[in-house]
């Protein structure tokens, strides 16, 4: 500590800090024992009511000036003698006190930030039908609570850092110790103190960088709103990353299995549970591969299509000037741009937008002979079946077309080949160094009771802390 330092001087050089911030407020209060005290803070971002009745309040029955720390009700006070510490306290969400006292100068900083969050309620991106309703938010503090207040447990370990050059964001890793890898977790770590980002507004903006591929196709990261689900994760084994001003928690390691999970899964009957995974995953190919094979079918091997139903489509198809893989092209890509404007619109307007475009849309390319029936229908059910799994169904669009290509060029066989290369870089993949098709490739037999399977007392026994 800087011992020529003094309240006064001090308070000129934080003023000096803040010289831009028109928020920044300066109080000077004269206690009873003869002491000046300064309070600093940001107006807007600090809890004023918690500062003048918890900090400065206690500080009026203080009759010796040795006792005015101890005499702050404040859970936490950290040091801050240099001008640099306190307005980096001040930034954070701290009111700063700082005195001249019997012993010379002395600052100090307690927690103050405004509790301004919205409150927990239930996501709307992961609506459950039985479960837990919360939802995290944007504080950071509040996810960690959520999470503690379902993982009693001492093994539970939250660190802390910061990323982001200009403006540093709280980021905190949460996992529990002895389930989760310890290699995992210093990989994480790694991986955050390399982040070379201005600053995090948002988990979306380190999803890239904690996951194995900087530009992956299928997600390598999970995410989640609801702290039921990442809690469960942490006991399988996760980790969990929370950044601060976002309620969306990332945890790894993430498998692809996990896209046709759900945490309802384990409040239904164990062979109706198992009957969904199937379906999803069943959708999952139903939107990758039914307008390939349909473009294939219809213009390399139409003797594979039943005679019956070949002269349906044909009458259908009758006065249609284009080909069936521009006609199926063309459907395809309008129907992304009615989900982009369904999503991108308020939603009271979007949902009406989206079911009027689409009929009258579809029925129109009809009647004008642009389009035919079966192929709004394929059409149709390959762009449903691709929100099934909503943690791959933005990587859906992107593939099914990659695959039409293929089917134009090569037919069935361009589709078996586009097969294969999805399924060798499926396998390549890793997410944290571990495999992205466990358990499945390589293959674990105790992973598999919590796999497409669901075998409740196997499942949800721990024996294996990777899939869960």
């Amino acid at each position: 500590m800087d011992t020529n330092m003094c309240a006064k001087k001090f308070q000129d050089e934080l003023q000096s800090a803040f010289l831009k911030c028109s928020d920044f407020a300066v109080r000077k209060i004269v206690l009873p024992c003869g002491i000046t005290v300064y309070v600093a803070s940001l107006t807007g971002y600090c809890d004023k009511e918690y500062i003048s009745e918890a900090l400065l309040r206690p500080l009026f029955s203080v009759t010796e000036p040795e006792y005015i720390p101890s005499a702050a009700g404040a859970l936490k006070l950290t040091p801050a003698d240099e001008v640099k510490k306190a307005a980096e306290a001040v930034r954070g969400g701290c009111a700063v006190l700082f005195f001249d006292g019997p012993c010379g100068f002395c600052s100090f900083a307690a927690e103050a930030k405004a509790k301004n969050s919205r409150t927990v309620t239930e996501p709307d991106g992961e609506v459950v039908i039985r479960g837990p309703r919360e939802g995290f938010v944007e504080s950071a503090e509040v996810n960690v609570a959520l999470l503690r207040k379902r993982l009693k447990t001492e093994r539970l370990c939250v660190e802390k850092t910061q990323c982001g050059s200009l403006c540093p964001t709280d980021i905190f890793i949460v996992y529990i110790e002895g389930n989760a890898e310890n290699a995992v977790v210093e990989r994480i770590k790694k991986r955050l103190s390399e982040v070379t980002l201005p600053t995090v507004a948002d988990s979306g903006y380190i999803e890239h960088l904690l996951g194995d591929s900087r530009y992956p196709l299928f997600p390598d990261v999970g995410n989640s709103e609801k702290p039921d689900k990442v809690a469960s994760k942490l006991v399988g084994g996760r980790v969990a990353v929370i950044c601060d001003g976002s309620p969306c928690v990332l945890t790894l390691p993430y498998f692809f299995v996990e896209s046709i999970q759900s945490s309802e899964d384990y409040a239904k009957s164990p062979y109706y549970a198992t009957f969904l995974r199937v379906l999803r995953l069943l959708g999952m190919f139903i939107a990758l591969f039914l307008p390939g094979i349909y473009v294939a079918l219809l213009e390399f091997d139409t003797s594979a299509i039943p005679h019956t139903l070949y002269m349906t489509i044909s009458e259908a198809r009758r006065d249609i000037p284009f080909t069936t893989f521009t006609e199926l092209t063309v459907i395809l890509f309008v129907f992304e741009i009615i989900r982009e404007v369904g999503v991108r619109m308020p939603r009271a307007v979007g949902d009406a937008v989206s079911i009027v475009a689409g009929i009258i849309l579809g029925d129109a390319a009809i009647k004008a002979g642009i389009a035919s029936a079966p192929v709004i229908m394929v059409a149709a059910i390959s762009a449903t079946c691709s929100f099934i799994d909503p943690p791959v169904m933005n990587s859906m669009p992107l593939l099914r077309f990659v695959n039409l290509v293929f089917a134009r060029i090569f037919g069935l066989f361009g589709v078996a080949f586009f097969t294969v290369l999805l399924a060798s870089a499926l396998c390549v993949k890793t997410s944290c160094g571990k495999p992205y098709l466990f358990p499945f490739a390589p293959l674990k037999t105790k992973g598999l009771f919590d796999g497409v399977l669901l075998i409740p007392d196997k499942a949800l026994s721990g024996e294996e802390k990777e899939l869960k």
